[in-house]
């Protein structure tokens, strides 16, 4: 299983704007949906791509810099707990 990134392209002259999901086992571009909130348009895109190829499982997302990175929990065999504790160490 590999991570999910999404990224916004903005419009230029030959394309509309559009929502780009990218991992090692491929990409999937799609119009942008301006009938959604930008955070669910990600969604929808990750689980496209996802659904395409035959993965299933539960996603988190989360952003970094202008991106929005997809994790699936199933199969997912590391696992790092915070707490107010680990927080404070930090």
């Amino acid at each position: 299983m590999q991570a999910i990134r999404t990224r916004y392209y903005g419009p230029t002259n030959t394309r509309g704007s559009r929502i780009v999901a990218k991992c090692e086992a491929g990409s999937l571009s799609m119009p942008r949906d301006y009938s959604l909130d930008p955070d669910q348009d990600h969604a929808r895109v990750a689980k496209l791509l996802a659904s395409r190829l035959n993965w299933a499982g539960v996603y988190h997302g989360g952003v970094f810099e202008d991106d929005f990175y997809w994790v699936c929990e199933s199969g997912w065999t590391p696992t790092v707990e915070v707490s107010a504790e680990t927080q404070k160490a930090a």
